[in-house]
């Protein structure tokens, strides 16, 4: 098995944040890393260095198609990043494209015969649950959670990796589940939960948080795709912060709501938003699910950011946009 690093990568979901900040952070090392986007449309201002091809993974002929054009562009490796952004109503169409894809993703890379794939997962596939230890490690079970359907599709994916490694023991395989993503310039619906001026919480819950900043997790997937090593981390930020410490250092101000009154009220947007029940984001507002980064800090790297750091690189840049 070759010890280089790869210099043919390519990456699905390029309009995602993070396969688009992976593409330009990749394809910045040097000439002779090539990089290949694939999604269903090309993203606007993508770098000249990246070169893109549409992909629709969701296409019943999309692994052979796949596989052709891995074969023909000499791909080492494979970032695997084309999931939601976040849930959809619609989760049929989510669960083809995240799971099924990610089923045509995997035959297409045996097909062509990559060497490494990396997956992008995240530590909600642990689940948020009253019994969780205070650190989930790697080899937690997954436990997801009933009414999240793009965790659940997580967790399957994850069993896709899973099998397609020990089919193929040749291969490196690594798993990275990235914790709530913070910094200046990352958006999705986590963010925008906590960019609100009154933030509503559980009544008597008040939940330890982890938090990874943007550029620690784009660092941590640079080094797996480059990196020797094979396996499944987690990648967070040092340390664990309360929630309500969370919102006090950031100034917000609270409304706790019991959580049986906030499900009632929230059931009908959310089902119209997402498709699930409330309870599939806030009881990770609720239980306990912060991940241990020990086996991802020795193998990734230490982060730059500890939670709080994470936390308020994002609070300060929202608060410099109102000068601007």
């Amino acid at each position: 098995m070759p010890t280089r690093a790869p210099r043919r990568i390519a990456i699905t979901g390029l309009r995602t944040f993070l396969g688009g900040r992976l593409a330009e952070r990749l394809s910045s090392i040097g000439p002779d890393v090539h990089v290949l986007g694939l999604d269903l449309r090309k993203p606007w201002g993508l770098p000249s260095s990246v070169a893109f091809h549409e992909i629709d993974l969701t296409h019943p002929t999309a692994d052979a198609t796949l596989a052709d054009l891995l074969r023909k562009e000499e791909i080492e490796a494979v970032v695997h990043l084309a999931f939601r952004r976040e849930p959809t109503a619609d989760i049929d169409a989510d669960h083809e494209l995240e799971t099924v894809g990610s089923l045509h993703l995997f035959a297409a890379c045996q097909a062509a015969g990559v060497r490494r794939v990396v997956l992008g997962s995240t530590t909600m596939v642990y689940g948020a649950w009253p019994d969780n230890p205070n650190y989930l490690t790697e080899d937690h079970p997954l436990r997801g959670h009933p009414h999240a359907h793009n965790v659940a599709n997580r967790v399957e994916v994850e069993a896709l990796a899973a099998d397609f490694a020990r089919r193929n023991p040749d291969r490196r395989v690594t798993v990275l589940r990235p914790c709530w993503i913070m910094g200046p310039t990352h958006m999705d619906a986590v963010v925008r939960y906590f960019s609100r001026s009154v933030v509503p919480t559980l009544l008597g819950h008040d939940p330890l948080l982890q938090f990874v900043h943007e550029d620690d997790c784009l660092r941590a997937f640079e080094r797996a795709v480059r990196g020797p090593r094979s396996g499944t981390f987690n990648v967070v930020g040092r340390d664990v912060l309360p929630l309500s410490t969370i919102l006090r250092t950031a100034g917000k101000r609270t409304l706790p709501v019991p959580a049986p009154l906030l499900y009632r009220l929230r059931y009908y947007p959310s089902h119209a938003q997402t498709g699930d029940r409330p309870e599939g984001f806030y009881d990770y507002l609720r239980y306990l699910w912060v991940a241990d980064g020990s086996r991802g800090f020795e193998v990734l790297g230490e982060p730059r950011y500890s939670t709080r750091e994470a936390w308020m690189s994002f609070v300060s840049s929202r608060a410099l946009r109102q000068y601007r």
